[in-house]
């Protein structure tokens, strides 16, 4: 059984490009239309995926910036440990050298 769909309202120019191509390429004009819609409705169905993958990719895209985030602010806080580490050991070694040191 074939599946018919008659087209209806293509413009004089539309026609004449499509009798051109049909005969450029040796095929009919239907094979020609039937490529074009097979080619659309491709795409219909990528643009489908496309939206459907984008709420998880956005979700995975907000995480890793939360990530990111608390990487770097976690980092900031090792820095100012360490930081306040450096100078209660250098005061230590300054207390144990210098004898003057709190006098």
């Amino acid at each position: 059984m074939k599946n018919i769909i008659q087209v209806e309202g293509l413009s004089n120019h539309a026609i004449k490009i499509l009798n051109d191509e049909a005969e450029r390429n040796h095929v009919s004009r239907n094979a020609i239309l039937q490529i074009v819609i097979d080619n659309f409705t491709h795409n219909l169905e990528q643009a489908n995926a496309t939206e459907i993958l984008l709420e998880p990719l956005q979700d995975v895209t907000k995480q890793l910036n939360t990530l990111t985030h608390m990487t770097t602010a976690s980092q900031h806080a090792i820095s100012k440990d360490l930081t306040i580490l450096k100078e209660s050991i250098d005061r230590m070694i300054q207390y144990m050298y210098d004898d003057s040191y709190g006098q």
